[in-house]
């Protein structure tokens, strides 16, 4: 479930994969969203398809945690078979690490001095986006397992990992590493950024993968895929 600018680059990683293992690709993410709406576009996908349920195989390429979310003012959640994905627009994101969102929402959070429990002076960043990252993959995956779709998933972009956390390494080996590629690896994004040998972005400021960072990608997601036999 990809989408590309045509402006930026012409394919996606999960193109040349449908390409290679000769399926049809069905497009349904949208550039700059975050988890969230990857989450309910793609259970709103297989419920408004079930019979789509046994032969669709999921490729899952993570966002940036950090990423929230919304539904815009009058938007609608709207999955119908003839029309495709809710448009773009319905959504809007906004980062929490944006330090003008971040201070406005900690204030609200932090304005009742009545009540000292909604005080965040405490709050760990690292930890707490960890814990929604994991949470974020074990919802998917335990949605898939539990209707037995074919999936598999990796990380678009650098997920958020920290020290060790008895709760968050719990979480964490309940990830099922055969079916997530390079699970605390390498992302998308760092493998075109970190290439030494050639240009895998766009260009030397924009990051984005260009047509060769998205074919080589996609040779080692199949590459994976096949190893793990989960095709």
């Amino acid at each position: 479930m990809d989408i590309y600018d045509k402006d930026i680059c012409s394919t996606t990683a999960g193109h040349k994969l449908a390409e290679t293992m000769g399926l049809n690709p069905i497009g349904y993410a949208a550039s700059g969203r975050g988890n969230d709406r990857i989450i309910s576009t793609t259970k709103l996908f297989f419920y408004d398809n079930p019979e789509l349920m046994k032969d669709t195989f999921v490729l899952i390429g993570w966002s940036g945690v950090i990423r929230q979310d919304y539904l815009k003012t009058s938007a609608c959640l709207s999955h119908s078979p003839k029309k495709g994905p809710s448009p773009i627009q319905d959504w809007g994101t906004w980062k929490i690490t944006d330090p003008v969102k971040m201070e406005k929402w900690l204030a609200l959070l932090n304005e009742d001095e009545e009540h000292e429990c909604f005080k965040l002076n405490d709050y760990d960043i690292n930890k707490t986006m960890r814990l929604r990252y994991l949470e974020q993959v074990l919802t998917l995956q335990d949605f898939f397992k539990l209707n037995d779709i074919n999936y598999c998933m990796y990380n678009a972009l650098t997920a958020y990992n920290t020290n060790t956390c008895t709760g968050l390494d719990r979480l964490t080996d309940k990830i099922d590493k055969q079916r997530f590629f390079q699970f605390n690896g390498e992302s998308h994004l760092s493998f075109v950024c970190d290439s030494k040998k050639e240009m895998l972005t766009v260009s030397e400021t924009d990051v984005h993968p260009n047509y060769k960072g998205h074919k080589l990608w996609a040779d080692k997601l199949y590459d994976f895929i096949r190893t793990n036999s989960l095709c």
